[in-house]
């Protein structure tokens, strides 16, 4: 995996935070705010109509740890939206399509927050789909 992390450099949260902004932006992201609350930092924006909220965890409660660790995981999620996008931009998925677990849903949820017990259930009270043979490719609607 290519990567423009390098080992012992310090990306700022703050420096990660304004490439988030600038990408979704550029893709026409509208009310794009960052807070923080009950010790996780959210990433709201509209997009098409839609609502979208991200939310990146607390980091650990050791300071020195916790400054590394919020680094880290800005520099992760900015990665994260650099590959939605580009997949976006090279028409292999749509915005909807890459961003749909974090839209919300009326109510206030996520649509992953919406669905996720429901899939569970699913495959806990059925044996899973069988696996496809190692090339075979998928058939029926996507």
């Amino acid at each position: 995996m290519r990567s423009n992390y390098i080992r012992g450099a310090s990306v700022t949260c703050s420096a990660s935070q304004a490439e988030i902004q600038t990408m979704l932006a550029s893709a026409g992201a509208t009310g794009i705010r960052f807070a923080s609350e009950r010790g996780k930092t959210r990433i709201t924006f509209r997009s098409g109509g839609h609502h979208f909220l991200l939310a990146l965890p607390a980091a650990t409660s050791d300071l020195p740890h916790a400054q590394e660790a919020a680094r880290r995981g800005w520099r992760q999620l900015s990665a994260l939206v650099q590959a939605k996008l580009d997949a976006v931009d090279a028409g292999i998925t749509t915005f909807d399509e890459e961003f749909l677990a974090y839209m919300v849903m009326p109510g206030g949820a996520t649509v992953f927050q919406a669905v996720a017990p429901g899939i569970a259930a699913a495959y806990a009270a059925a044996a899973p789909p069988p696996a496809a043979p190692p090339g075979a490719l998928p058939t029926g609607p996507p």
